[in-house]
């Protein structure tokens, strides 16, 4: 990876507000976790580092690696005071797998588990590894204001390390609105990302809070066209063989597959030391819906 410019000087935004105010055992959304598809919903990134923040606070230790944090969103969460409960579905000593849920009226709106395993010694056999990524530093890079919620950094698309060519024909007048601006172009699908502002106001973003809060962006990365988004993400996963280092994680395009309106999208992820893991979505094909 490029080392920084001395010369580069950015200026990130300013830090938005939190996604949550704790009100006693409740989670009430601020207008920073308003949904992009329906009024009156929560986005999938607000109710994803919710169920996650909850899992690290109830269950997270030094030395234990979530290696795998996966979400379901079932339902469109609504914009009101949120309960999260909790659950070790394997509490053993090198691995526990947690389970997190939002139920709302009753309904089962989001489920998210979490496997860790506690780190222990690396065997002393080398094995092939993923390389790191080739890219320029952030602090080199014009920053996107497009995004409000993180300090984008577009990387240009001569780094990228897999041709990704945009499909011919298409009509933004067909589509929803479009959500990535100037990295809409396939080819161009790869960006550093610093997460702004808190999940629960009062409390730090961690290592694992950073994936969580940006993990749901995998889906328009990898699932929307030239023109605007017409898949919603019905989940993602997030497998990780370590936590990540900094504040920055790199995002990039590595797969989307998609027929009859179901689509399945990849990105490999990263931070300044190197890779870090994977995050996968599926989605179904949605029409957005506007007000009346």
């Amino acid at each position: 990876m490029t080392t920084p410019s001395p010369a580069a000087d950015q200026s990130a935004p300013h830090a938005p507000l939190p996604l949550f105010e704790q009100d006693g055992n409740r989670f009430v959304p601020t207008r920073a976790g308003r949904g992009y598809w329906q009024e009156g919903t929560l986005n999938g990134s607000a109710v994803a580092a919710l169920t996650g923040w909850v899992i690290e606070r109830d269950f997270g230790e030094d030395g234990l690696i979530p290696v795998r944090f996966c979400v379901d969103m079932l339902r469109m969460a609504p914009s009101e005071p949120l309960e999260v409960t909790t659950e070790a579905i394997h509490d053993g000593h090198r691995l526990k797998l947690i389970e997190a849920r939002i139920v709302c009226g009753g309904k089962l709106v989001t489920r998210a588990t979490c496997q860790f395993i506690r780190a222990t010694q690396q065997p002393e056999n080398p094995i092939w590894s993923t390389p790191a990524w080739d890219v320029p530093h952030p602090d080199t890079l014009p920053t996107l204001h497009r995004f409000t919620r993180w300090d984008a950094r577009p990387i240009p698309a001569d780094h990228a390390r897999i041709a990704r060519h945009a499909p011919p024909g298409g009509d933004v007048a067909h589509g929803n609105v479009p959500v990535l601006g100037d990295i809409s172009a396939p080819e161009r699908r790869q960006v550093w990302l610093k997460p702004l502002g808190e999940i629960v106001a009062g409390h730090a973003l961690s290592p694992f809070m950073r994936v969580v809060v940006t993990g749901d962006f995998a889906s328009p990365l990898t699932h929307s066209s030239r023109f605007g988004i017409d898949f919603v993400n019905t989940d993602f996963t997030a497998y990780l063989h370590r936590l990540p280092q900094g504040e920055w994680l790199g995002y990039e395009l590595t797969g989307h597959l998609s027929e009859a309106g179901v689509a399945v999208g990849e990105c490999r992820l990263h931070d300044l030391a190197g890779p870090v893991g994977t995050i996968n979505v599926a989605a179904a094909a949605q029409v957005r819906r506007k007000k009346a």
